[in-house]
């Protein structure tokens, strides 16, 4: 399960990043980024679960998790610099607003790596804001 997840952010965020450069953002490429997003959302979700469940390290919470950080603090940059056309402006905001909300989350489990509170916290969120980046990919 892990591996797919793994397997599917990584296509996803090629193929974001081989999307076209310059120009207003289009809606598929907004719709990739927003999948990417919530990939990344449930992958982090299930380092968070494997806190709260005690199967992991910390080493390997915080490496992992600020790899994932990272990842989305890009698409965050590159949403946010990105050119809307007008139908497309109130979504891309909301992309944006997604970005930032992850990256707050895995940033909260990224410092508190073996705390299972704060770890089932973050697990939710991070479901939650998954299931957000799938409504908003569908609603483009």
């Amino acid at each position: 399960m892990r591996r797919r997840v793994l397997v599917l952010v990584s296509l996803a965020a090629l193929a974001w990043a081989a999307g076209g450069c310059g120009g207003p953002i289009e809606h598929d490429e907004l719709e990739r980024a927003v999948s990417t997003l919530g990939a990344t959302a449930a992958e982090g979700r299930i380092v968070a679960l494997d806190v709260v469940e005690d199967r992991t390290k910390t080493t390997f919470v915080r490496v992992h998790g600020k790899a994932l950080q990272t990842d989305v603090e890009h698409l965050a940059e590159k949403l946010q610099d990105a050119e809307a056309k007008p139908d497309l402006v109130a979504r891309k905001r909301a992309a944006v607003r997604l970005a930032k909300d992850i990256d707050a989350a895995l940033g909260d489990l990224i410092v508190a790596p073996s705390d299972r509170r704060v770890a089932r916290d973050v697990e939710r969120r991070l479901d939650t804001l998954a299931h957000r980046a799938e409504n908003l990919a569908e609603a483009l």
